[in-house]
C-alpha cells in the first residue's frame, strides 16, 4: 500500500491591499501551497475576513514580473512571531449583461 503525502510548495510573493484600518500596504511574504491546506500567507498587517489582496510572485531580476492575482483572505490565527496567518481563496470575476456606456 502506498501513501502519498501532501507536498508543500513555497513561493516568495508581494502582497498588497488595504488592512483593517483601510491603509494601503505592500508587504513581502511567503506563499505556502499544498493540496490539503490550500494557499496560506503570513503578514504583519491584520486584514478583515473577506478582504481582497493582490499577490504577485516575485521573479528573479531581469525576468518580467508576473501580474498580480486577486484573492480573498480568511484569518486563521497568529504564528509564534506574531504574524497574522491567512488562508487564501481565488476571487472569481463577476460578469454582467448590463450595458454601461463609457465616456458619455
Amino acid at each position: 500500500m502506498s501513501e502519498t503525502l501532501a507536498q508543500t510548495e513555497c513561493y516568495r510573493v508581494e502582497v498588497s491591499g488595504w488592512d483593517e484600518n483601510t491603509t494601503f500596504f505592500v508587504e513581502k511574504s511567503d506563499l505556502a501551497w499544498d493540496d490539503f491546506a490550500g494557499k496560506h500567507i503570513s503578514l504583519q498587517h491584520m486584514l478583515p475576513d473577506g478582504a481582497m489582496v493582490f499577490i504577485r510572485v516575485m521573479q528573479p531580476e531581469g525576468l518580467s514580473q508576473a501580474p498580480p492575482i486577486a484573492y480573498r483572505v480568511e484569518f486563521v490565527g497568529c504564528d509564534p512571531d506574531g504574524h497574522h496567518q491567512f488562508r487564501l481563496s481565488a476571487v472569481q470575476p463577476r460578469y454582467s449583461t448590463d450595458f454601461h456606456p463609457v465616456n458619455q
